[in-house]
């Protein structure tokens, strides 16, 4: 089997971007399996190019991209995206892959593939804590202790630890995003429903806080269900 070649599944890589980033001065091209999605576009009558692919049609959330931020993208792909492997990247942010990457998930079974983790101190809780608003912690480990008791001992291990997937970037197989996102929004729908919307534009990005360690915790506590693997990314200035 040639490099490029894959089993037959098909694949794209949805480019997180709104009519308010800034333009980039580094040259990017996007690979064949990226494509630009245009997120918050419920917000503006403005569209980033002609046919762009809006975040505003079929079952979506765009109106709360200013608190879910990219997650308003992860949510139409969830929803609305075809294919058979799905991720999402951000217009300055994308991952540092082989040609062959898609292949090399099918033939690896690799269900779902994350940005290598970052180091925080003292703690993925505590270090949250103090970057963040602590109450918004506070109502995410209530919903795992009410909602969640099974898994609220595992939650309080892992956020212990140092160690979480930064960006709310991933690709996957789709019914690993099923499950992943069958699980993260109704918690972080919960948060939202006790934190409300804060006054400062990047504290009430609060969601979009709370998936990054939500979707370490979920791959982190389930290894025996999915193989994960870790890829490098740029960041494009």
């Amino acid at each position: 089997m040639q490099e490029g070649e894959r089993l037959g599944h098909t694949a794209k890589i949805y480019v997180a971007s709104s009519v308010n980033d800034k333009p980039l001065q580094d040259n990017y091209k996007l690979t064949e399996d990226e494509i630009v999605l245009q997120v918050g576009a419920a917000l503006t009558d403005r569209r980033i190019s002609p046919n762009v692919i809006v975040d505003c049609v079929g079952e979506n959330i765009s109106a709360k991209n200013r608190q879910y931020c990219e997650l308003t993208g992860l949510y139409w792909i969830w929803k609305n995206a075809p294919e058979d492997y799905v991720g999402l990247v951000h217009y300055r942010r994308h991952f540092l892959l082989p040609e062959d990457w898609i292949l090399r998930m099918e033939v690896n079974d690799v269900d779902v593939i994350l940005p290598v983790p970052l180091y925080v101190a003292p703690s993925v809780a505590d270090n949250y804590r103090k970057r963040h608003d602590a109450l918004d912690w506070d109502h995410m480990m209530r919903y795992f202790r009410e909602y969640l008791p099974e898994e609220y001992k595992d939650a309080e291990q892992i956020f212990a630890g140092n160690l979480y997937c930064p960006c709310n970037m991933l690709i996957t197989k789709r019914d690993v995003l099923d499950d992943l996102c069958n699980f993260m929004f109704p918690i972080l729908d919960d948060a939202v429903e006790y934190g409300g919307l804060k006054e400062d534009a990047y504290l009430n990005r609060y969601p979009g806080f709370l998936s990054e360690r939500l979707i370490t915790y979920f791959f982190e506590s389930r290894r025996e269900q999915y193989r994960a693997v870790y890829a490098d990314k740029n960041f494009l200035a």
